[in-house]
């Protein structure tokens, strides 16, 4: 099956020097963790790794209702087994067997058979629910309940997870406990630089470099008024994409362009600046979108 533009990562210089040191540390035992701002490509990043082992990627999406049913597994309902003998005709007898079906976890089948798990957005897991990767981490076996007789499973020997999460500052994320971050190896995505945004835009939306670079430069400006974090990647993308799809002209003058970059930008610049009026901040934009084309 074929990739879609939107889904092929888009490896460069900036992303390579990440993936030689995060392959070394995966193949010598250890778990890495991606922590960066949202849109900065951690997923894909964590799943082009993935993919280098040639086994199979197992994806948990962290969120506040994840529980331990979920990562391990549960019994929810009964099957019920009926054995009828009358084999002797004057005999008649009947055997009646109650089992509970079992729902096997996510993580259970990733432990089990040697997949590499991607724990995308572990934070917005409640720490009570990651705790149990702490004996996963250190002592390479899984905890499980509620399954009969087996109390934990050992790890297969292939088993390898990777982590992402967003800063703790983050809207919706919890604070992850010391005693689980001193067990990952994390990596911090604080951003591309221009060279790898552009080239992501082009490859993914087909733009041309001109074009690319005046999103790239715009959306750079505009994030260096906050802490970096947006807007994001993700901003870009849309702009380029909705451009390239619609024939908008990628150009400072043009109307429909200048309306698409204060539709997509407004609220993110808005997270910068809170105490700006809404017209304040697209004048803003504006003036920066005139100041990347050179005029005053």
């Amino acid at each position: 099956m074929s990739q879609s533009k939107k889904e092929v990562f888009v490896n460069t210089a900036f992303f390579e020097k990440i993936i030689s040191k995060t392959l070394k540390y995966m193949k010598a035992g250890f778990p890495v963790h991606f922590v960066g701002p949202s849109g900065i490509g951690k997923t894909s990043l964590a799943i082009y790794i993935a993919k280098q082992f040639n086994r199979p990627v197992t994806i948990i999406r962290g969120h506040e209702e994840l529980s331990n049913k979920e990562l391990l597994g549960y019994h929810y309902g009964m099957v019920k087994k009926e054995v009828i003998d009358n084999f002797i005709h004057s005999v008649y007898k009947t055997e009646k067997e109650f089992k509970p079906i079992w729902s096997t976890g996510q993580l259970i089948d990733g432990v089990k058979n040697g997949h590499v798990v991607i724990y995308d957005e572990f934070s917005r897991s409640r720490p009570e629910t990651n705790n149990i990767f702490l004996a996963l981490l250190e002592e390479r076996i899984l905890p499980i309940y509620g399954k009969g007789k087996e109390s934990f499973i050992k790890c297969h020997p292939d088993f390898s997870i990777i982590f992402t999460s967003n800063p703790d500052e983050y809207a919706g994320t919890f604070h992850t406990q010391d005693a689980l971050l001193d067990r990952l190896i994390t990596i911090s995505l604080e951003g591309c630089d221009k060279e790898t945004e552009i080239e992501i835009l082009k490859q993914k939306t087909e733009i041309n470099d001109q074009e690319a670079e005046r999103i790239v430069q715009l959306v750079s400006k505009l994030r260096s008024y906050g802490k970096g974090f947006c807007p994001s990647l993700r901003a870009s993308l849309m702009i380029a994409s909705i451009a390239k799809k619609t024939n908008i002209p990628i150009i400072q003058e043009d109307k429909n362009y200048q309306t698409l970059c204060l539709d997509v930008l407004t609220r993110p610049v808005k997270q910068i600046f809170p105490d700006m009026t809404r017209d304040a901040i697209q004048d803003l934009i504006l003036k920066e979108m005139k100041r990347r084309e050179g005029t005053k």
